[in-house]
């Protein structure tokens, strides 16, 4: 998101316009607005820009749960580091910039936020528990917590979390890259793998300790989850 500023647009426009979908903005406002309703992965934003500051625009955006995972550059003048970086900036680069550095910077921070969603995905399925990932932790927590609850779902999570519906959706698809039914599912069936292999749990018992009251119905997305069905994960697991 380019948020102003007539050489942003310019070099959003000719170099970053090849890699990514760029949004640009009139003024601070208005950069709030889409950043709410858009989530974008990243916000490029000048400090000295109308009806709302680049320190105002990053520090409302970084202390709002719904937007806090935005990463955000600010661009200024020597001397406004330090405010720029205590509003929650994830970088600032001050004035002239260096483009190649600019976008070096940029490329960094996507990366590191495709590394992420890898990450956590690896860790979902390991179920390590190790993984640290603010919002994401909370909502493993939430689940896990309430994981025989068939009812249990993107209504409560969002309602316990304290965001609506479609932010959730959003944060979870552009931290982690799954939708909230198959980061719900994930964590009920690995659970239920955990609890096969023990061997002395039946099939049903373990569906309803994670949230199935159809047992069949169960078996079936187990089977298309690990490859094989309850029951044969019990047989090897009691071996």
């Amino acid at each position: 998101m380019i948020t102003v500023n007539t050489d942003l647009r310019i070099f959003g426009r000719g170099i970053l316009g090849k890699y990514a979908r760029i949004i640009e903005t009139n003024n601070g406002k208005e950069g709030i607005e889409y950043a709410r309703k858009m989530s974008p992965i990243l916000i490029l934003c000048d400090v000295s820009i109308p009806l709302a500051n680049g320190f105002e625009i990053c520090g409302g955006l970084k202390s709002d749960e719904a937007t806090s995972h935005i990463a955000v550059i600010l661009l200024g003048q020597e001397g406004q580091e330090i405010e720029g970086l205590h509003s929650g900036a994830d970088d600032f680069i001050v004035r002239p910039f260096n483009s190649k550095i600019l976008g070096l910077k940029i490329g960094n921070i996507v990366r590191s936020r495709e590394a992420l969603r890898g990450r956590f995905a690896q860790e979902i399925a390991l179920q390590s528990g190790d993984f640290e990932g603010g919002l994401l932790e909370k909502l493993k927590q939430l689940v896990n917590d309430n994981i025989s609850d068939p009812d249990f779902g993107v209504h409560e999570m969002a309602f316990q979390i304290g965001i609506s519906v479609s932010v959730l959706y959003r944060k979870l698809r552009l931290l982690a890259g799954v939708t909230v039914n198959d980061f719900v599912k994930t964590i009920r069936m690995n659970r239920a793998m955990q609890l096969l292999r023990v061997g002395v749990y039946q099939v049903n018992e373990v569906a309803t300790a994670v949230g199935y009251e159809d047992s069949k119905y169960f078996s079936r997305e187990f089977r298309k989850t690990f490859g094989e069905t309850p029951a044969e994960v019990k047989r090897h697991g009691s071996a």
